[in-house]
Order: structure tokens, then C-alpha cells, then sequence
């Protein structure tokens, strides 16, 4: 009994072994905008927080002028929470970076990276129109495309470029692969073909 459980797990961890070494060739992953989970979750820290902020600056108008705010200074606080609300939706809106990776063979993959600023939304936003031209010549010349040449170990997939090695981790579905961008932001890459 004890050696058929031990032969069915051996079999088993085989299985799970042979699974895990996945040929990705011809596979594509992609996500159109991975900034955008953190930026809902910005979006939401702000409507979250908006009450207590309001509430913060009718304390700070009475501790400083001694008395209640009127109907105008009121709309005044009022307009000043509606201006930061639609910065941060103008951010969410203004910056998108979409990621790709494609698998070509069984050593060789290529990777595209693809940031797209909107002037208008940074604009909405306070970005000084400086920083806006300088955020877009930067863009402009930055490679959106990189090779490089990767092992598979289990679930995950080591890109071996020597300047920036990374490391990838494929789902167990083989449906994700997960990673992190810019050494802090983490995307996950949905499988498209």
C-alpha cells in the first residue's frame, strides 16, 4: 500500500515537472496599461480619503479665521477637492505603459515596452508644460523593443541579458506571466495567442 501512494506521488511530481517546462514557443503575453491597477487603486485611496480632506480643511479655515466658513469659501474648499480629484484622474488617464512579450523559440523572446503620455491629461493635471516636452523627447528616443535570450526553470523564466537580468514567473495555468517593471512596479501579462 505504502509503495503504490509513494510510485502515485513520484508519477504525480513527474507530471507537474513535465508541465512546468511549457514550450512557450510562438506564445504572446501582453497588458495594454499595467500602471492601471495602481492607478485605480490611487483613484480609490483619493475618494476614500476625500471626506476626512474636506473635513481637514473646514478644521484648519475655523483654527485660522476663528469662525465658520461662509457659502463662498465653502465652494471655494469645495472646488479646491475637485481640482486634486480630477489631477488624479487626469494622471490615470495621462500615462499608460503597455508591455508584451513574445516568445519566438525555445532560448529567444522579445519584449516590447510602450509608454504613451497625453498632454492633455498631464496638462488637467499640473504637469508644467516643461516637464510635459521633456517627458515626451525622452520617450521619444527610449528603444521600445529589446531581445534577449531566456532559460525556463519550472515556472519561471530568467531573461539572461547581462546589463539587466529579470526574472519572469509563468502562472500554473500557463495563462499569466508576472514581473516587475522598473524594479517597482509588478504587471502581469495576460497570454493572447
Amino acid at each position: 500500500m505504502k509503495r503504490s501512494i509513494i510510485t502515485t506521488l513520484l508519477a504525480l511530481t513527474a507530471l507537474l515537472q513535465v508541465q512546468a517546462q511549457t514550450n512557450l514557443t510562438g506564445r504572446i503575453y501582453a497588458n495594454s496599461n499595467i500602471m492601471a491597477d495602481e492607478m485605480n487603486k490611487i483613484v480609490a485611496l483619493v475618494d476614500q480619503k476625500i471626506d476626512s480632506v474636506r473635513l481637514a480643511k473646514l478644521a484648519e479655515f475655523e483654527k485660522t479665521k476663528k469662525r465658520k466658513p461662509n457659502a463662498k469659501e465653502k465652494a471655494e474648499i469645495e472646488a479646491d477637492l475637485k481640482k486634486a480629484k480630477e489631477a488624479t484622474m487626469a494622471m490615470k488617464n495621462g500615462v499608460k505603459t503597455a508591455i508584451s512579450v513574445e516568445f519566438k523559440d525555445t532560448r529567444n523572446l522579445v519584449m516590447t515596452a510602450k509608454i504613451s503620455v497625453d498632454d492633455n491629461a498631464l496638462k488637467l493635471a499640473g504637469v508644467p508644460w516643461v516637464k510635459r516636452k521633456a517627458m515626451k523627447a525622452a520617450l521619444a528616443v527610449m528603444p521600445t523593443t529589446q531581445k534577449a535570450t531566456y532559460k525556463q526553470q519550472g515556472n519561471l523564466i530568467i531573461c539572461e541579458d547581462p546589463d539587466e537580468p529579470d526574472t519572469l514567473r509563468l502562472s500554473a495555468d500557463g495563462k499569466y506571466i508576472y514581473g516587475t517593471f522598473d524594479k517597482k512596479q509588478k504587471f502581469r501579462l495576460s497570454r493572447t495567442k
